[in-house]
């Protein structure tokens, strides 16, 4: 396990953003309803479904952080989303983690979560801040993210199996 700082395994990005007002609410059995990702520390961020507006999805397979209100909420986004303001993305870096499969994102945000607790309302993140945070990795003798020894680790939590069966896309007809 060695400390490493989030900008030598991710991009640092801002989120594709606009205020909730700005897009139309849908029902979330919509197939072409996308989540809209707020700072919310519950559900996976997701405070709504909404229809795409054109140049406002940000693609999945990132990491979702909120700078303010519920600071330092961190989720993995698996699905194309929407986003409101104040909400950065983290994306892997392939050199560095070549596995960004769920079961790895789920760890890595365990590990940032951790690793950013101590801000909160009051003492916000800024992208600053976020570039100078570290978190504990299991590396390989190659230095890449080793996700053999995080698959292992994460093999006895409870359901984690479904992590393994999260479709491609959001939403799929069944018939």
């Amino acid at each position: 396990m060695e400390k490493i700082k989030l900008t030598e395994l991710f991009t640092i990005e801002s989120s594709i953003q606009d205020d909730k007002i700005n897009f139309q609410i849908a029902d979330i059995n919509d197939v072409d309803a996308l989540p809209f990702i707020s700072r919310t520390a519950r559900n996976n961020g997701i405070t709504d479904y909404c229809s795409p507006r054109a140049g406002m999805v940000n693609k999945g397979g990132a990491i979702s952080l909120a700078l303010d209100g519920s600071t330092g909420s961190t989720f993995y986004q698996h699905h194309d989303f929407l986003s409101g303001q104040n909400i950065w993305l983290l994306r892997p870096i392939v050199a560095k983690v070549p596995d960004f499969s769920p079961r790895v994102a789920l760890y890595l945000v365990s590990s940032i979560r951790k690793a950013v607790s101590a801000y909160t309302y009051n003492l916000s993140l800024t992208k600053t801040r976020l570039q100078k945070i570290s978190i504990n990795v299991p590396l390989t003798a190659a230095g890449t993210v080793d996700a053999d020894w995080i698959r292992t680790e994460m093999f006895g939590l409870r359901h984690i199996e479904l992590l393994d069966e999260l479709p491609e896309e959001r939403y799929q007809i069944l018939t």
